[in-house]
């Protein structure tokens, strides 16, 4: 369910700056602050692009894999864990991979040993096992 959830929140941190751009086109009367406007829409746009094609796009082609229970598996040695990566998903690196995965299912520590599942075009960790 952290999958489902969690991507449900990408979309919504990909796209909620267009109602907020729609409620202050609306709201605004004074034309100067428009200008603003101007310029912080095509950075948000391009973020937009960006956050579709290489979070959403990925994980959206993974909706069958898992519900399916469809994962790939991988085994190794966690040599990084980065709590800031692409978007708002933290990643952690497996045998020099990258993998995406949620810390509030997932508690996955540098040094330890994982056996993971996780869905294969997004990357995302369904489940982390530690090995001993």
């Amino acid at each position: 369910m952290d999958f489902i959830i969690d991507t449900l929140f990408q979309i919504f941190f990909c796209f909620f700056w267009l109602i907020g751009v729609l409620v202050l086109l609306l709201k605004k009367e004074n034309k100067k602050q428009y200008v603003g406007l101007i310029f912080l829409v095509p950075m948000l746009l391009i973020w937009s692009i960006y956050s579709y094609t290489n979070i959403l796009t990925p994980r959206f082609k993974d909706v069958n894999y898992y519900i399916n229970h469809d994962y790939q598996t991988s085994i190794g040695k966690c040599t990084i864990v980065n709590k800031s990566s692409k978007g708002v998903t933290p990643s952690i690196v497996l045998d020099e991979k990258i993998y995406y995965y949620n810390p509030m299912f997932n508690k996955i520590s540098e040094g330890n040993s994982y056996k993971l599942k996780y869905l294969p075009n997004s990357k995302y960790v369904i489940d982390a096992e530690i090995i001993e």
